[in-house]
This record gives structure tokens, C-alpha cells and sequence, in this order.
């Protein structure tokens, strides 16, 4: 069944790529024979990088791999943009064709004028998107819960760094400098650190750049989905190099700050310890932190006593329209939600998956400062 759904999915994708190259193409419509085989060169690198990468990226020099991803993962997402443009346009000079007939470039599917736009209006969407990407939101979060606390204690979330082979030590090298300027309590990573391989952050050395992460109690992550898709045992290998507390199924006591530290196994892993199980012989007058990286069934923190629960994964489709899936997968795909008195942080994350844009969503770290009585 899954060898057919790739198979749709990989027809479709050509077929768009065919659609959108075609309107492309009128640019280079009356050029010289070697600039439409450029031309086509380009439109093939575009479509097939993203098969490249995962056909023999692994077998790859670092540095080439990354090329494919990158370009690969970066059109993919841009050609959402791109198709819709191509068929907006190609509805105009339908409705055109039926009305006003008129003779303007943008309806004539053989000028070089309207192939440039086409081009023109993708590469502003992707300028915006990555520029987007790149400046990372700061969210503060303020909750009061009814425990007693030595002081209001200060977190800083961050979820989806996705390292590997587009995000890597330079843009790291920027969000520990940021994260160490909060003066955290603790910093709370919620999975997917490790994006497709280790095999990128082993060559860039990254677990050397994630042991500079200052906090008074350390940092500490639960598991992604990301982590069991580079293999999830070598994942927690180098997280733990690098300074990482992983929580597998675990609770981690804070006795000074009066914090328990829950942290769940991914919900990959179909044999996961139930939540409630994990609750069992914890003291209840302490602050009961949950890190869960896939937001599913919230009403689960509620039922077993958590105060907080933070979670990422989503990414809030980091793109639109996919934000409109995700809003309605989740019943919270992004920010902060109240239960009872249970609350709940979902982060759209700090880095993201493939190419870096974002279009309708943000990239974020979050401080969240607890109030107690």
C-alpha cells in the first residue's frame, strides 16, 4: 500500500513540475538552442534533486548531499507556490479567452514576458519565506499554577531544530547565543532535534556547538520522530554527547526549583509507556512538566495532573495552505492552549524541515516564566 501511495504522490509531483516548467519555459521560448538545453538541465536538477538525495544521499560527500537536499526540499515547497501561480494565471486567460479576448502578455502562453513574471513572482515568494525563516520569533509565555515555588522560574522551549544537512553549525552557533541570553532555569528541548541523518552533524561536529547551551539545570529533550527516523539508538548516542538529558520514558526530579521533568518516549515508538503510568509515585505538590513531542490526545496531561505541556512536531505546516491541514489535524497545532489547569505550549518550532521558508507561519523559541504561589 505504501509502495502505491509514494508512486501517486511521486506521479503527481512530476506532472506539476512538467505543468509549471512548461509555463517556465516561455521564457526561453526564441533563445538559442544551448540556453533551452540550460534550461532544461536546471528544470531536471529542480525536479529530481529531492529523488537524488534520498536514492544515494547517504553515500555522498556531506557537502554534495546538502546540495540536493537543499535544492531538492527548497522546490518542493516552492513548487506549491509555483503551481498555483501557473494555474491562477492559466484561469485568467481562460475566463480572458471566453470575455474580453484581450491581447495582453500575462494570457499568452508563448510570451517570454509572462514566463519571466511567473519566475520573477516565485523567487519574491521565496525571498520572503527564507527571510521569514530566518528571523526567529520570540515568544514569552507567562503561566501561574498553584504550586508552591522557590521563585518564578524561567524555560526557555525549543522544539523541530531539525540539524543535518540545511541547518548546521553557523545557524546553530546563532540560536545557542540567543537561548544562553535568556538566563534560563532549564532549557527544554521538545524532539526532533536531528533532522533526516547523524551523519551531517557527526562531519560538522554539532554536539560540540550544542554543549555551549547555559542554563542553571541543564537541558533536557524528549524524543522526535526525526530522532527514530536517523535510528533512534544512535540518535541518543550523540544527543547525550552533546550535553543533552534525554528523557526516554523518564522523570527527571529538580528538588531545588520543585519541578518533576516528565518526558515522554515518541509516540513512533507504538510501545511507549502510557502517560499515566509515568505519573506513578511522582509527588504532587511539585510542578509536573511534560515533554511530549507530538501533540495528540492533550486531554491525557489534563486527566493525569500535568501542569505543563510542552510539544512541537507540527510545524504549523510551515507553509500555507498546508497550515490549514494542520490546524485542523490538531486541536492545537500552534501557541498556547489552557485545559482545566493544565497548560499546554505547542511550538511551531526553531528550525524546520527541508528548505528554508516560511510563508504563513513563523520560526520561534519560547520563555516560559512560571508563577507560582
Amino acid at each position: 500500500m505504501k509502495r502505491f501511495l509514494f508512486l501517486g504522490i511521486f506521479i503527481m509531483y512530476m506532472l506539476s513540475n512538467v505543468y509549471v516548467f512548461f509555463n517556465y519555459s516561455a521564457l526561453v521560448r526564441d533563445s538559442d538552442f544551448s540556453i533551452k538545453v540550460l534550461f532544461g538541465a536546471i528544470a531536471l536538477t529542480m525536479s529530481l534533486s529531492i529523488l537524488i538525495f534520498y536514492g544515494v544521499g547517504k553515500r555522498m560527500p556531506v557537502y554534495l548531499a546538502s546540495y540536493f537536499y537543499r535544492i531538492g526540499t527548497g522546490w518542493l515547497m516552492l513548487s506549491i507556490y509555483a503551481f498555483m501561480l501557473c494555474l491562477l494565471f492559466d484561469i485568467g486567460a481562460l475566463i480572458n479567452h471566453f470575455t474580453q479576448q484581450s491581447t495582453l502578455f500575462i494570457y499568452d502562453h508563448y510570451s517570454s514576458a509572462r514566463g519571466s513574471l511567473l519566475i520573477l513572482l516565485t523567487l519574491i515568494i521565496a525571498f520572503i519565506g527564507h527571510i521569514t525563516y530566518l528571523k526567529k520569533k520570540r515568544k514569552e509565555v507567562v503561566i501561574k499554577v498553584n504550586k508552591k515555588l522557590p521563585k518564578e522560574l524561567r524555560f526557555v522551549l525549543l522544539t523541530d531544530l531539525h540539524l543535518g544537512y540545511a541547518i548546521e553549525h553557523k545557524e546553530l552557533n546563532k540560536w545557542v547565543d540567543t537561548v544562553n541570553a535568556e538566563h534560563a532555569d532549564a532549557v527544554l528541548i521538545a524532539g526532533d532535534v536531528i533532522d533526516v541523518s547523524l551523519i551531517p552533524l557527526q562531519y560538522y561536529k554539532l554536539d560540540e556547538v550544542l554543549k555551549k547551551f547555559k542554563s542553571e539545570y541543564g537541558t533536557y529533550a524528549c524524543l522526535g520522530n526525526h530522532e527514530y527516523l536517523a535510528g533512534v539508538e544512535g540518535s541518543i548516542t550523540f544527543l547525550k554527547s552533546a550535553g543533552i538529558n534525554i528523557l526516554r520514558d523518564q522523570v527527571k526530579v529538580l528538588e531545588d526549583i520543585n519541578v518533576n521533568l516528565i518526558g515522554r518516549d515518541d509516540k513512533t515508538n507504538r510501545h511507549r509507556k502510557e502517560l499515566g503510568e509515568l505519573m506513578k509515585g511522582i509527588e504532587e505538590d511539585k510542578l509536573n512538566i511534560l515533554l511530549d513531542h507530538q501533540p495528540y490526545a492533550l486531554e491525557n496531561a489534563v486527566n493525569n495532573r500535568v501542569d505543563l505541556q510542552c510539544s512541537g512536531h507540527t510545524h504549523r505546516g510551515q507553509m500555507w495552505p498546508v497550515s490549514w491541514i494542520t490546524d485542523r489535524l490538531f486541536e492545537n497545532s500552534h501557541g498556547y492552549l489552557k485545559k482545566e489547569d493544565t497548560h499546554i505550549y505547542v511550538s511551531s518550532g526553531v528550525g524546520i524541515w527541508g528548505g528554508r521558508y516560511r510563508i504563513g507561519t513563523v520560526s520561534e523559541y519560547v520563555v516560559i516564566r512560571v508563577q507560582g504561589i
